[in-house]
């Protein structure tokens, strides 16, 4: 329902995405199956070459029209009989080589294939698109300093660029992942009632079949089968995990960045229209991060469906269990996950990075984020970590109980001033100074993003007639 909410829609799918997933598209991969099928037996002499001519010119859903089909549906209660009935109404003596030795479970599969590969190739076009932004703010911001924090706490310092590198390249490895799947997941399917591919075998021979069956996979762009794939949901099970696994990402990022928007901390925001946008209907200062928060309540819906799929069982050959969940749960989680990254793009393409907030917020605790750096030094010198330690923690916890800086603190105490003198303590709690790799970590990532983005062009081109 929420689909034709004009409210709502674009919450959980883009328009594009939705565009794959309407029913005059789902019944015109049907469409295209049955002709990939009628052609390839025109051709192999398994039907007049006539027949299979005439079949592909009709196999059109401007012809065959979802409610003719529906029609149909009304009385024979079933998918794809319902398509054979309404195609023999729209054609001549064609019809009768129409669906000639295929199974429901042949053109459902196939069809939902196809339009799978349509919305992945859409997917992988926008997660591309997301990842350039993240590129672009990490290399921005690769040695802008910050507080790296652990468990809400402030730890030691990192840069705004090593978060944005680690976002990017965990969505990197996700579109390695649907590039991984693809050798598993599109294939095309004619197996016939039991996945035996009895009746093609009775009407022609074992060679003429197998011949048939790469005929079928070629036409349609599809990986040609090993075996039946009837039973198969596994691919399909492995693909939603993928997509979770993206929503899951962009919904930890949301939430990463709304803790950030707090008014207590402002190191970032979500790009904001003054002169149009509210985001309270009773507090007209607030500046809420919603599009950030409802990533993560996507991100539930996305693993739900994952969960449902992996839990599709079913009875011996092939059963009717598998369509609820497949009909439902795929072209959500696709619309999930496209709406996920529609938003993460208008969110960090216009996201506003306060450095000063950054630094005001890391002198917050006047030097305490830098204790881990005097330990070490510390050690250095005496070559006793446990008492290094113990030295800055009475340190920094007098610091926190007398309202002092640590660099007063230490000074105070005897054993630290015996080793380290003020400018030191200055140098050494610069947080310049102490970023570790960040910065190179930046460079490794995107070096790598690049490398492997140079991989994608042919699972872009995925479906495109050569």
């Amino acid at each position: 329902m929420k689909d034709q909410c004009l409210l709502l829609r674009d919450y959980y799918a883009t328009p594009e995405m939705r565009a794959v997933w309407t029913e005059e598209n789902m019944v015109q991969k049907w469409l295209d199956v049955e002709a990939a099928i009628a052609w390839s037996q025109g051709e192999l002499k398994m039907i007049p070459k006539w027949a299979s001519r005439a079949i592909v010119r009709g196999c059109d859903a401007k012809k065959v029209t979802p409610l003719l089909v529906y029609r149909e549906f009304e009385k024979a209660r079933h998918w794809i009989v319902s398509l054979v009935h309404a195609f023999a109404k729209v054609s001549g003596p064609e019809g009768e080589y129409f669906h000639l030795g295929t199974t429901t479970q042949d053109i459902l599969d196939g069809g939902l294939t196809l339009q799978i590969r349509e919305s992945y190739v859409l997917l992988l076009k926008e997660l591309r698109a997301l990842e350039s932004i993240l590129v672009r703010l990490a290399r921005r911001h690769r040695a802008t300093v910050m507080a790296g924090r652990t468990e809400g706490q402030q730890a030691s310092p990192v840069t705004y660029g090593q978060k944005m590198a680690i976002l990017s390249s965990e969505l990197r490895d996700h579109v390695e992942r649907l590039k991984e799947c693809s050798k598993r997941l599109f294939y095309a399917n004619v197996s016939s009632g039991t996945g035996a591919q009895s009746t093609f075998v009775y009407l022609s021979d074992l060679q003429t079949t197998r011949r048939m069956e790469t005929l079928v996979a070629r036409r349609l762009s599809l990986h040609v089968p090993y075996m039946s794939m009837h039973h198969r949901t596994d691919r399909f099970a492995e693909l939603l995990n993928i997509l979770a696994l993206i929503n899951s990402t962009l919904g930890e990022a949301g939430m990463d960045i709304r803790d950030l928007q707090r008014t207590e901390v402002a190191e970032v925001a979500e790009p904001w229209d003054i002169e149009h946008q509210h985001s309270s209907s009773t507090f007209p200062h607030k500046r809420n991060p919603e599009t950030s928060e409802w990533q993560e309540g996507l991100a539930k819906l996305s693993r739900t469906n994952a969960l449902a799929m992996m839990d599709v069982q079913q009875q011996h050959e092939r059963d009717a269990s598998r369509y609820a969940v497949e009909f439902s749960r795929i072209a959500e989680s696709f619309g999930l996950a496209s709406s996920a990254i529609a938003a993460a793009k208008h969110i960090y393409g216009g996201l506003i990075v306060d450095k000063k907030a950054m630094r005001r917020n890391l002198e917050l605790q006047r030097e305490l984020t830098m204790t881990e750096a005097v330990m070490l030094r510390l050690y250095q010198k005496t070559k006793r970590k446990v008492e290094a330690h113990t030295i800055c923690h009475d340190a920094a916890q007098l610091a926190r109980e007398e309202g002092r800086s640590l660099k007063e603190c230490l000074l105070a105490d005897p054993l630290a001033r015996k080793h380290l003198t003020a400018e030191e303590i200055d140098e050494v709690t610069n947080p310049e100074n102490y970023i570790g790799t960040c910065p190179q970590q930046v460079d490794r990532a995107l070096m790598r993003i690049a490398r492997l983005r140079r991989t994608d062009g042919r699972f872009l081109r995925m479906g495109k007639k050569r």
